[in-house]
């Protein structure tokens, strides 16, 4: 049997990535092999494992080890799929695009870093996604949650865990550095990242300064469910009057993902905006978020309610 045909079975991803760089090379060696993004280390071991089969000579590839590992990497893992090159995997494709140029899939590949017997780790990324209706529903998972599912197990689990939780930090850092808020795209921007995963409705309270900048955090005022929330004048202004807000906005999530503002959106916004004139204390706008970062200035798109 070819010596790395066990190395398919037991490291599908690396071996492929190996393979793929070594059949384009007349005669592989390791500064080729890492040129082409191949790990330093797998290039050593699986370049010495085919010098001592015999498999690669001084003068290059024998000609049938050379054929056979061609069809080996036309197939995919469970027979169906073609190996991506080398180029076209998530780091090459980042070191040389940029990491925003990945999908959700190729980023958690990054994370997974190797898949299983029956699955590249791309293909295993996507059966995630697939499985958890999209990044969102992944996110939701606890560590323990994401050991259960086919093809983790604790040490990736932990890992897709921690960057989920990072990514939380990150927005949470992001809304105690006090950004002005003068706008609705940089409220949008603002709170997106983290009501956008909610799968019930929240409606927030942002207490403004005078010079239209963040108070503290976002206050969650109330909580509902996927139809709604209250929206008491007298818990909204509550945070903005303690924070001694010059003005203050309020935004809440639609957990079915469009941002439409209903009838009662655009009722509740009327009542507040009378609330604050009564306390001093400005309703400056009312965003509804969706998903996919989609969102609605009511002020922007009823101005009415604000008269």
């Amino acid at each position: 049997m070819p010596v790395l045909d066990s190395a398919l079975v037991e490291r599908p991803e690396a071996a492929r990535r190996f393979l793929s760089a070594a059949i384009a090379l007349p005669i592989p060696d390791l500064a080729g092999l890492v040129a082409s993004g191949v790990p330093l280390w797998d290039a050593q071991a699986m370049l010495r494992r085919l010098s001592d089969a015999g498999e690669i000579t001084a003068t290059g590839w024998t000609t049938a080890a050379l054929g056979h590992y061609r069809a080996r990497v036309g197939e995919s893992p469970r027979g169906t799929e073609a190996v991506a090159p080398v180029a076209e995997m998530p780091r090459e494709k980042a070191l040389r695009g940029g990491i925003e140029v990945l999908d959700d899939a190729e980023l958690i590949a990054l994370l997974l870093r190797t898949g299983t017997a029956d699955a590249g780790v791309i293909a295993l990324a996507r059966r995630l996604l697939d499985d958890h209706a999209g990044l969102v529903g992944l996110a939701r998972l606890s560590p323990a949650q994401l050991a259960e599912c086919d093809g983790l197990g604790p040490a990736k689990a932990g890992e897709l865990a921690a960057a989920f939780e990072l990514a939380r930090r990150l927005a949470a850092a992001a809304m105690r550095s006090r950004p002005v808020l003068a706008r609705p795209d940089a409220v949008a921007a603002l709170v997106a990242p983290a009501m956008a995963g909610l799968d019930h409705e929240q409606l927030w309270c942002l207490a403004i300064d005078a010079r239209l900048g963040l108070i503290g955090e976002p206050r969650v005022c109330s909580k509902g469910d996927v139809d709604g929330t209250d929206g008491s004048p007298r818990l909204v202004f509550r945070h903005a009057l303690a924070a001694g807000a010059s003005s203050c906005i309020v935004v809440h999530n639609h957990p079915t993902g469009d941002p439409t503002p209903s009838a009662a959106d655009r009722a509740l916004t009327a009542r507040l905006v009378q609330a604050g004139r009564m306390l001093d204390l400005p309703l400056n706008d009312h965003l509804v978020i969706g998903a996919a970062g989609a969102w609605v200035s009511i002020r922007t798109t009823h101005p009415e309610c604000f008269r």
